[in-house]
């Protein structure tokens, strides 16, 4: 079943979301590099992670999975927020990088032996010495940066306004929370029981495409400092506007 807020968008701003489209087909779509900058080489596979995340909200949208949706969301705004944050500080991209063999060696730390070929393993205890001594890699190793979320989106600005719910509120649809469960079950006819509520993911779905859109443009702003187009900047200009008009204030830019 289309998720009524969902129906709502598409009737009454269908003009406003064909042109949205534009803009992304305009920044991302086929035949889109990413520049010289070293940076870049991070900064733009992030944004073009961020435009299919928000053909990911939109399909579930569709669908009336305003949960889902709100979940994907975190996700978003991680990479809009790594996104500036190496924009800032082009001098960690390689920090970045060296990363990705700590990023496998905390997955495969608990594969049996036969799931890893022998030169994949042998990368891995090249480049994690920890993975080579048998010690534990954790959280703490993927650290690159030296900076929680919340604090790399206040460097970038009012990032950091949307980090309350679409980073916190986000991640209680994505972990066992509370705050999950109570929103698909409801108080049963008897007591302390729970039954299948009919919430219909309304308050999630908004979430979802406010937040969603909200990104994007910024995902846009960001590209357009690495490829200056006045097209694609008219567009956002015009998207911008549409974003005012239908959500009452501006994006955190």
């Amino acid at each position: 079943m289309v998720n009524g807020l969902w129906r709502i968008m598409i009737d009454k701003h269908g003009e406003e979301l064909r042109r949205f489209q534009r803009m992304l087909d305009s920044a991302f779509s086929g035949g889109a590099t990413s520049s010289g900058k070293p940076e870049d080489r991070i900064v733009f596979p992030l944004l073009v992670c961020c435009r299919d995340i928000f053909e990911e909200i939109c399909f579930a949208l569709r669908d009336g999975f305003g949960r889902a949706a709100l979940r994907a969301v975190r996700t978003m705004y991680e990479c809009v927020v790594v996104a500036r944050f190496l924009h800032l500080h082009p001098e960690t991209a390689d920090g970045y990088l060296d990363k990705f063999y700590v990023q496998w060696a905390k997955i495969s730390q608990h594969l049996g032996a036969d799931d890893l070929s022998a030169e994949f393993e042998s990368k891995l205890r090249m480049h994690v010495p920890k993975y080579a001594e048998g010690k534990r890699v954790g959280m703490q190793d993927l650290d690159w940066s030296g900076k929680h979320t919340f604090e790399m989106a206040k460097e970038a600005g009012q990032l950091a306004d949307l980090h309350p719910l679409a980073f916190d509120l986000a991640s209680a649809y994505i972990h066992p929370s509370a705050v999950l469960f109570m929103s698909a079950f409801t108080a049963g006819q008897t007591e302390g029981a729970l039954s299948v509520g009919e919430n219909k993911q309304e308050e999630e779905a908004k979430f979802a495409i406010m937040f969603g859109c909200d990104l994007m443009l910024n995902a846009v702003d960001l590209r357009l400092k690495y490829a200056p187009s006045d097209g694609l900047q008219d567009l956002l200009d015009e998207c911008k506007a549409d974003f005012f008009r239908i959500w009452g204030h501006a994006p955190h830019l």
